[in-house]
Protein backbone atom coordinates (compact mmCIF):
# COMPACT_ATOMS: atom_id res chain seq x y z
CA UNK A 1 0.00 0.00 0.00
CA UNK A 2 1.31 3.44 -0.96
CA UNK A 3 2.23 5.48 2.09
CA UNK A 4 3.23 9.11 2.48
CA UNK A 5 6.96 8.86 3.02
CA UNK A 6 9.79 11.28 2.58
CA UNK A 7 11.72 10.65 -0.64
CA UNK A 8 15.21 10.66 0.80
CA UNK A 9 17.07 10.38 -2.48
CA UNK A 10 14.96 13.01 -4.20
CA UNK A 11 15.33 15.39 -1.27
CA UNK A 12 19.08 14.94 -1.12
CA UNK A 13 19.42 15.52 -4.85
CA UNK A 14 17.28 18.64 -4.59
CA UNK A 15 19.54 19.98 -1.85
CA UNK A 16 22.62 19.41 -4.04
CA UNK A 17 22.80 22.42 -6.33
CA UNK A 18 26.10 21.30 -7.86
CA UNK A 19 26.50 17.53 -8.26
CA UNK A 20 30.24 17.94 -8.87
CA UNK A 21 30.69 19.84 -5.59
CA UNK A 22 29.19 16.85 -3.80
CA UNK A 23 31.92 14.63 -5.17
CA UNK A 24 35.00 16.86 -5.04
CA UNK A 25 36.63 14.43 -2.61
CA UNK A 26 37.03 11.02 -4.22
CA UNK A 27 37.08 8.31 -1.50
CA UNK A 28 40.42 6.61 -1.01
CA UNK A 29 39.14 3.16 -1.83
CA UNK A 30 41.10 0.14 -0.66
CA UNK A 31 43.02 -1.70 -3.44
CA UNK A 32 40.62 -4.65 -3.04
CA UNK A 33 37.69 -2.53 -4.27
CA UNK A 34 36.64 -3.21 -7.85
CA UNK A 35 34.18 -1.28 -9.99
CA UNK A 36 31.87 -2.12 -12.88
CA UNK A 37 32.28 0.49 -15.65
CA UNK A 38 29.16 2.32 -16.88
CA UNK A 39 27.79 0.44 -19.87
CA UNK A 40 25.96 3.39 -21.43
CA UNK A 41 25.74 7.19 -21.41
CA UNK A 42 23.32 9.44 -19.56
CA UNK A 43 21.62 10.20 -22.90
CA UNK A 44 20.88 6.49 -23.33
CA UNK A 45 19.59 6.38 -19.75
CA UNK A 46 17.15 9.22 -20.44
CA UNK A 47 15.87 7.51 -23.59
CA UNK A 48 15.43 4.28 -21.68
CA UNK A 49 13.15 5.72 -18.96
CA UNK A 50 11.63 8.58 -20.98
CA UNK A 51 8.31 6.84 -21.69
CA UNK A 52 7.74 5.98 -18.01
CA UNK A 53 8.80 9.49 -16.97
CA UNK A 54 6.46 11.08 -19.49
CA UNK A 55 3.56 8.96 -18.23
CA UNK A 56 4.29 10.22 -14.71
CA UNK A 57 4.34 13.83 -15.92
CA UNK A 58 0.86 13.73 -17.48
CA UNK A 59 2.37 12.47 -20.77
CA UNK A 60 4.51 15.53 -21.39
CA UNK A 61 6.69 14.94 -24.52
CA UNK A 62 5.22 11.46 -24.76
CA UNK A 63 5.53 11.09 -28.56
CA UNK A 64 9.13 12.28 -28.50
CA UNK A 65 9.96 9.93 -25.62
CA UNK A 66 8.30 7.01 -27.40
CA UNK A 67 10.08 7.74 -30.67
CA UNK A 68 13.47 8.25 -29.01
CA UNK A 69 13.22 4.89 -27.26
CA UNK A 70 11.94 2.73 -30.11
CA UNK A 71 12.78 4.59 -33.35
CA UNK A 72 15.63 7.02 -32.77
CA UNK A 73 16.39 9.70 -35.34
CA UNK A 74 15.38 13.24 -34.38
CA UNK A 75 12.89 12.27 -31.68
CA UNK A 76 13.62 14.02 -28.37
CA UNK A 77 12.56 12.42 -25.07
CA UNK A 78 11.36 14.29 -22.03
CA UNK A 79 14.32 15.97 -20.35
CA UNK A 80 15.11 15.55 -16.65
CA UNK A 81 15.68 18.28 -14.11
CA UNK A 82 19.01 16.62 -13.37
CA UNK A 83 20.80 13.36 -13.98
CA UNK A 84 23.83 12.14 -12.07
CA UNK A 85 25.99 9.05 -12.54
CA UNK A 86 26.88 7.51 -9.18
CA UNK A 87 29.11 4.70 -7.96
CA UNK A 88 27.23 3.08 -5.10
CA UNK A 89 29.32 0.82 -2.80
CA UNK A 90 28.07 -2.73 -2.35
CA UNK A 91 29.21 -6.05 -0.95
CA UNK A 92 28.78 -9.44 -2.59
CA UNK A 93 29.16 -12.34 -0.18
CA UNK A 94 29.63 -16.10 -0.36
CA UNK A 95 29.24 -18.07 2.86
CA UNK A 96 28.75 -21.58 4.21
CA UNK A 97 27.23 -21.77 7.69
CA UNK A 98 25.78 -24.41 10.00
CA UNK A 99 23.02 -24.01 12.54
CA UNK A 100 20.16 -25.89 14.18
CA UNK A 101 16.66 -26.33 12.84
CA UNK A 102 14.20 -27.13 15.63
CA UNK A 103 11.05 -29.08 14.79
CA UNK A 104 8.23 -27.44 16.71
CA UNK A 105 6.12 -30.58 17.13
CA UNK A 106 8.68 -32.62 19.10
CA UNK A 107 11.44 -30.05 19.79
CA UNK A 108 13.85 -32.30 17.88
CA UNK A 109 16.94 -30.47 16.64
CA UNK A 110 18.82 -31.24 13.46
CA UNK A 111 21.92 -29.64 12.02
CA UNK A 112 21.41 -27.79 8.76
CA UNK A 113 23.99 -26.35 6.40
CA UNK A 114 23.16 -23.18 4.49
CA UNK A 115 25.02 -21.99 1.42
CA UNK A 116 24.80 -18.33 0.46
CA UNK A 117 25.95 -17.34 -3.02
CA UNK A 118 25.95 -13.77 -4.30
CA UNK A 119 24.52 -12.48 -1.06
CA UNK A 120 24.06 -8.72 -1.52
CA UNK A 121 24.60 -6.08 1.15
CA UNK A 122 24.71 -2.31 0.69
CA UNK A 123 28.04 -0.67 1.42
CA UNK A 124 26.38 2.59 2.46
CA UNK A 125 23.01 4.05 3.39
CA UNK A 126 21.36 6.55 1.08
CA UNK A 127 17.62 6.26 1.35
CA UNK A 128 16.24 3.78 -1.16
CA UNK A 129 19.70 2.80 -2.44
CA UNK A 130 20.51 1.22 0.91
CA UNK A 131 17.48 -1.04 0.71
CA UNK A 132 17.59 -2.39 -2.85
CA UNK A 133 19.60 -5.36 -4.10
CA UNK A 134 21.21 -3.55 -7.03
CA UNK A 135 22.38 -6.53 -9.06
CA UNK A 136 20.91 -9.27 -11.21
CA UNK A 137 22.17 -12.53 -12.72
CA UNK A 138 23.99 -10.66 -15.49
CA UNK A 139 26.48 -9.19 -13.01
CA UNK A 140 29.59 -11.36 -13.19
CA UNK A 141 33.13 -10.83 -11.88
CA UNK A 142 34.46 -10.48 -15.44
CA UNK A 143 32.65 -7.12 -15.69
CA UNK A 144 34.63 -5.52 -12.86
CA UNK A 145 38.00 -3.77 -12.97
CA UNK A 146 40.21 -2.36 -10.20
CA UNK A 147 39.00 1.10 -9.21
CA UNK A 148 41.13 3.92 -10.58
CA UNK A 149 40.89 7.69 -11.03
CA UNK A 150 39.93 7.32 -14.70
CA UNK A 151 36.61 5.75 -13.65
CA UNK A 152 35.52 9.04 -12.06
CA UNK A 153 34.78 10.40 -15.56
CA UNK A 154 32.88 8.19 -18.02
CA UNK A 155 30.80 8.85 -21.14
CA UNK A 156 31.51 12.58 -20.81
CA UNK A 157 30.18 12.86 -17.24
CA UNK A 158 31.74 13.15 -13.80
CA UNK A 159 30.78 10.28 -11.50
CA UNK A 160 29.94 10.75 -7.82
CA UNK A 161 31.78 8.10 -5.80
CA UNK A 162 30.18 7.26 -2.47
CA UNK A 163 32.37 5.95 0.38
CA UNK A 164 31.91 2.64 2.18
CA UNK A 165 30.33 3.11 5.60
CA UNK A 166 29.07 -0.47 6.13
CA UNK A 167 31.22 -3.53 6.70
CA UNK A 168 29.67 -6.99 6.34
CA UNK A 169 32.10 -8.74 8.68
CA UNK A 170 29.81 -8.34 11.68
CA UNK A 171 26.68 -9.50 9.86
CA UNK A 172 26.86 -13.06 11.23
CA UNK A 173 27.13 -11.65 14.76
CA UNK A 174 24.14 -9.41 14.05
CA UNK A 175 22.04 -12.34 12.85
CA UNK A 176 22.81 -14.32 16.00
CA UNK A 177 20.93 -11.72 18.04
CA UNK A 178 18.02 -11.52 15.60
CA UNK A 179 14.53 -12.33 16.77
CA UNK A 180 13.55 -15.99 16.47
CA UNK A 181 10.13 -14.78 15.34
CA UNK A 182 11.75 -13.82 12.03
CA UNK A 183 13.85 -16.96 11.75
CA UNK A 184 11.13 -19.45 10.99
CA UNK A 185 11.71 -21.73 8.02
CA UNK A 186 8.13 -23.05 7.91
CA UNK A 187 5.13 -23.65 10.15
CA UNK A 188 6.71 -26.64 11.85
CA UNK A 189 10.41 -25.74 12.13
CA UNK A 190 12.47 -22.85 13.45
CA UNK A 191 15.93 -21.77 12.34
CA UNK A 192 18.16 -20.73 15.27
CA UNK A 193 20.57 -17.92 14.32
CA UNK A 194 22.43 -17.76 17.64
CA UNK A 195 24.00 -21.19 17.02
CA UNK A 196 25.49 -20.23 13.65
CA UNK A 197 28.89 -21.76 12.92
CA UNK A 198 30.73 -20.31 9.95
CA UNK A 199 32.61 -22.75 7.70
CA UNK A 200 33.68 -19.96 5.37
CA UNK A 201 32.66 -16.39 4.61
CA UNK A 202 33.98 -14.17 1.86
CA UNK A 203 33.12 -10.54 1.17
CA UNK A 204 33.80 -8.80 -2.14
CA UNK A 205 33.62 -4.95 -2.29
CA UNK A 206 32.18 -3.82 -5.63
CA UNK A 207 31.10 -0.38 -6.86
CA UNK A 208 27.74 -0.48 -8.69
CA UNK A 209 27.17 2.05 -11.52
CA UNK A 210 23.85 3.88 -11.29
CA UNK A 211 22.13 6.87 -12.84
CA UNK A 212 19.94 8.95 -10.52
CA UNK A 213 17.45 11.00 -12.54
CA UNK A 214 14.77 13.52 -11.58
CA UNK A 215 11.92 14.59 -13.85
CA UNK A 216 9.50 17.53 -13.56
CA UNK A 217 6.59 15.83 -11.84
CA UNK A 218 3.42 17.80 -11.16
CA UNK A 219 3.71 19.44 -7.72
CA UNK A 220 3.67 18.50 -4.91
CA UNK A 221 4.89 15.10 -6.14
CA UNK A 222 8.54 14.33 -6.90
CA UNK A 223 10.19 11.25 -8.34
CA UNK A 224 13.70 9.89 -8.58
CA UNK A 225 14.60 7.21 -11.13
CA UNK A 226 17.36 4.78 -10.14
CA UNK A 227 18.79 3.13 -13.28
CA UNK A 228 21.19 0.20 -13.05
CA UNK A 229 23.99 0.92 -15.52
CA UNK A 230 26.18 -2.20 -15.46
CA UNK A 231 24.74 -3.62 -18.72
CA UNK A 232 22.56 -2.38 -21.56
CA UNK A 233 19.59 -0.38 -20.19
CA UNK A 234 17.32 -2.72 -18.28
CA UNK A 235 15.99 -2.52 -14.74
CA UNK A 236 15.14 0.72 -13.02
CA UNK A 237 13.34 1.87 -9.91
CA UNK A 238 11.15 4.88 -9.33
CA UNK A 239 10.87 6.43 -5.89
CA UNK A 240 7.90 8.73 -5.42
CA UNK A 241 7.87 11.07 -2.45
CA UNK A 242 4.66 12.58 -1.09
CA UNK A 243 2.75 9.80 -2.81
CA UNK A 244 -1.05 10.01 -2.48
CA UNK A 245 -3.14 7.43 -0.65
CA UNK A 246 -5.26 5.70 -3.28
CA UNK A 247 -8.04 3.13 -3.06
CA UNK A 248 -7.15 -0.37 -4.23
CA UNK A 249 -9.03 -0.03 -7.51
CA UNK A 250 -7.34 3.28 -8.41
CA UNK A 251 -3.70 2.36 -7.97
CA UNK A 252 -1.55 2.81 -11.06
CA UNK A 253 0.86 -0.11 -11.48
CA UNK A 254 3.19 0.45 -14.45
CA UNK A 255 4.49 -3.11 -14.37
CA UNK A 256 5.22 -4.45 -10.92
CA UNK A 257 4.80 -2.62 -7.65
CA UNK A 258 6.85 -3.51 -4.61
CA UNK A 259 7.72 -1.74 -1.38
CA UNK A 260 5.98 1.16 0.23
CA UNK A 261 7.42 4.06 -1.71
CA UNK A 262 8.84 2.88 -5.02
CA UNK A 263 7.96 1.21 -8.30
CA UNK A 264 10.09 -1.46 -9.95
CA UNK A 265 10.25 -1.94 -13.71
CA UNK A 266 12.18 -3.80 -16.38
CA UNK A 267 12.62 -7.25 -14.83
CA UNK A 268 12.03 -9.19 -11.63
CA UNK A 269 13.55 -7.79 -8.40
CA UNK A 270 16.64 -9.42 -6.91
CA UNK A 271 16.76 -11.08 -3.52
CA UNK A 272 19.47 -10.03 -1.08
CA UNK A 273 20.40 -13.69 -0.55
CA UNK A 274 20.48 -16.76 -2.78
CA UNK A 275 20.23 -19.58 -0.26
CA UNK A 276 20.49 -23.35 -0.46
CA UNK A 277 19.69 -25.15 2.79
CA UNK A 278 20.61 -28.83 3.22
CA UNK A 279 18.90 -30.48 6.19
CA UNK A 280 20.64 -32.73 5.10
CA UNK A 281 18.65 -33.07 1.86
CA UNK A 282 17.85 -29.93 -0.08
CA UNK A 283 14.97 -28.18 1.67
CA UNK A 284 13.24 -25.82 -0.72
CA UNK A 285 10.92 -24.28 1.88
CA UNK A 286 13.75 -23.69 4.35
CA UNK A 287 15.93 -22.20 1.58
CA UNK A 288 13.23 -19.80 0.45
CA UNK A 289 12.25 -18.77 3.95
CA UNK A 290 15.79 -18.22 5.21
CA UNK A 291 16.42 -16.06 2.12
CA UNK A 292 13.21 -14.17 2.86
CA UNK A 293 14.30 -13.70 6.46
CA UNK A 294 17.61 -12.13 5.34
CA UNK A 295 15.72 -9.96 2.86
CA UNK A 296 13.59 -8.69 5.73
CA UNK A 297 16.63 -7.88 7.85
CA UNK A 298 18.21 -5.58 5.29
CA UNK A 299 15.57 -4.43 2.81
CA UNK A 300 13.18 -2.69 5.21
CA UNK A 301 13.64 1.05 5.92
CA UNK A 302 16.27 1.46 8.62
CA UNK A 303 17.73 -2.02 8.14
CA UNK A 304 20.95 -0.90 6.49
CA UNK A 305 21.45 1.88 9.05
CA UNK A 306 21.91 -0.76 11.77
CA UNK A 307 25.10 -1.90 10.03
CA UNK A 308 26.87 1.47 9.78
CA UNK A 309 30.37 1.24 11.20
CA UNK A 310 30.75 3.53 14.26
CA UNK A 311 33.89 5.05 12.68
CA UNK A 312 32.30 5.40 9.26
CA UNK A 313 34.47 5.11 6.15
CA UNK A 314 37.69 5.07 8.18
CA UNK A 315 36.56 2.04 10.16
CA UNK A 316 35.38 0.16 7.07
CA UNK A 317 38.68 0.84 5.31
CA UNK A 318 40.50 -0.84 8.20
CA UNK A 319 38.17 -3.85 7.87
CA UNK A 320 39.22 -4.12 4.22
CA UNK A 321 42.55 -5.53 5.42
CA UNK A 322 40.76 -8.57 6.85
CA UNK A 323 41.63 -11.70 4.82
CA UNK A 324 37.92 -12.49 4.43
CA UNK A 325 37.63 -9.43 2.17
CA UNK A 326 38.75 -10.54 -1.29
CA UNK A 327 38.93 -9.03 -4.76
CA UNK A 328 35.91 -9.88 -6.88
CA UNK A 329 37.70 -11.69 -9.71
CA UNK A 330 36.69 -14.83 -11.63
CA UNK A 331 39.65 -16.76 -10.22
CA UNK A 332 38.88 -15.85 -6.61
CA UNK A 333 35.14 -16.46 -6.86
CA UNK A 334 35.44 -19.75 -8.78
CA UNK A 335 37.91 -21.24 -6.30
CA UNK A 336 35.61 -20.43 -3.37
CA UNK A 337 32.54 -21.79 -5.16
CA UNK A 338 34.29 -25.04 -6.05
CA UNK A 339 35.31 -25.53 -2.42
CA UNK A 340 31.75 -24.84 -1.24
CA UNK A 341 30.38 -27.28 -3.84
CA UNK A 342 32.58 -29.96 -2.31
CA UNK A 343 30.97 -29.18 1.05
CA UNK A 344 27.49 -29.71 -0.41
CA UNK A 345 28.56 -33.05 -1.91
CA UNK A 346 29.95 -34.18 1.46
CA UNK A 347 26.75 -33.29 3.33
CA UNK A 348 24.61 -35.18 0.83
CA UNK A 349 26.93 -38.21 0.70
CA UNK A 350 26.96 -38.46 4.49
CA UNK A 351 23.17 -38.61 4.40
CA UNK A 352 23.28 -41.45 1.85
CA UNK A 353 25.71 -43.44 4.01
CA UNK A 354 23.61 -42.79 7.12
CA UNK A 355 20.44 -44.06 5.46
CA UNK A 356 22.14 -47.15 4.01
CA UNK A 357 23.75 -47.97 7.36
CA UNK A 358 20.34 -47.71 9.01
CA UNK A 359 18.91 -50.21 6.51
CA UNK A 360 21.86 -52.53 7.16
CA UNK A 361 21.31 -52.33 10.93
CA UNK A 362 17.61 -53.13 10.52
CA UNK A 363 18.46 -56.10 8.31
CA UNK A 364 20.88 -57.46 10.92
CA UNK A 365 18.33 -57.05 13.72
CA UNK A 366 15.65 -58.77 11.66
CA UNK A 367 13.26 -55.84 11.65
CA UNK A 368 13.70 -55.50 7.89
CA UNK A 369 14.13 -58.36 5.44
CA UNK A 370 15.52 -57.77 1.96
CA UNK A 371 15.71 -60.96 -0.11
CA UNK A 372 17.42 -59.60 -3.18
CA UNK A 373 19.09 -56.30 -4.18
CA UNK A 374 18.67 -55.19 -7.80
CA UNK A 375 21.95 -54.87 -9.68
CA UNK A 376 22.93 -51.82 -11.68
CA UNK A 377 24.03 -54.26 -14.39
CA UNK A 378 20.98 -56.10 -15.87
CA UNK A 379 23.24 -58.96 -17.09
CA UNK A 380 24.21 -59.82 -13.51
CA UNK A 381 20.66 -60.09 -12.27
CA UNK A 382 19.76 -59.59 -8.61
CA UNK A 383 22.45 -59.91 -5.95
CA UNK A 384 22.62 -61.14 -2.36
CA UNK A 385 21.29 -58.18 -0.42
CA UNK A 386 23.49 -58.16 2.73
CA UNK A 387 26.74 -58.69 0.82
CA UNK A 388 25.91 -56.14 -1.84
CA UNK A 389 24.78 -53.53 0.68
CA UNK A 390 27.93 -53.97 2.74
CA UNK A 391 30.11 -53.55 -0.35
CA UNK A 392 28.12 -50.54 -1.51
CA UNK A 393 28.41 -48.80 1.88
CA UNK A 394 32.14 -49.44 1.89
CA UNK A 395 32.47 -47.91 -1.56
CA UNK A 396 30.49 -44.83 -0.51
CA UNK A 397 32.59 -44.46 2.65
CA UNK A 398 35.75 -44.59 0.55
CA UNK A 399 34.30 -41.94 -1.75
CA UNK A 400 33.38 -39.79 1.26
CA UNK A 401 36.86 -40.12 2.75
CA UNK A 402 38.50 -39.02 -0.50
CA UNK A 403 36.10 -36.10 -0.85
CA UNK A 404 36.74 -34.92 2.72
CA UNK A 405 40.51 -35.15 2.16
CA UNK A 406 40.22 -33.20 -1.08
CA UNK A 407 38.21 -30.47 0.64
CA UNK A 408 40.69 -30.28 3.50
CA UNK A 409 43.63 -30.11 1.10
CA UNK A 410 42.06 -27.46 -1.14
CA UNK A 411 40.79 -25.13 1.59
CA UNK A 412 41.84 -21.55 0.76
CA UNK A 413 45.19 -20.87 2.39
CA UNK A 414 44.08 -17.52 3.80
CA UNK A 415 41.06 -19.18 5.45
CA UNK A 416 43.19 -22.01 6.83
CA UNK A 417 45.60 -19.51 8.44
CA UNK A 418 42.72 -17.50 9.88
CA UNK A 419 41.11 -20.58 11.41
CA UNK A 420 44.43 -21.59 12.96
CA UNK A 421 44.77 -18.15 14.55
CA UNK A 422 41.18 -18.31 15.84
CA UNK A 423 41.85 -21.73 17.36
CA UNK A 424 44.94 -20.44 19.20
CA UNK A 425 42.92 -17.58 20.71
CA UNK A 426 40.41 -19.98 22.30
Amino acid sequence: MLQRRVGVIARDLNRTSSPRSYSQIIPQYHPKVRAIPFAFSKEAAIRHVGVAASAGCFFRDFVGSLGAKYIGGNFQPIQPIRIQPVYFPAWFLDAEVESYLTDEDDERQRIVTAYFNDWYLPGATFGLLGRLALRNDQVEPALAVPFSQRLTHQHGSDVICMPYTISPLDVISSTRSSSFNHATSDDDARFQPRFIKTNIEVAYPVLIPLYLVQFPMVQPFESTFVIEAYSQPGRFFIQVSNAPELPEEQRFDLEKYIGYDYLFLGDTPSSHAKTRVLAPKYDRNASENVASWFDGLFSEPGGAEKLIHPKGAVGVNVHMDDPRVREWTPEEVNSIREWMNQGQAIVQLKDVVKNLTSIEDQMQSGSVKVIQWPSSDPKQGSQNAPAFLEAFIKAELDKLQKLEKSRADTAPEWWRRREEKQTLKK
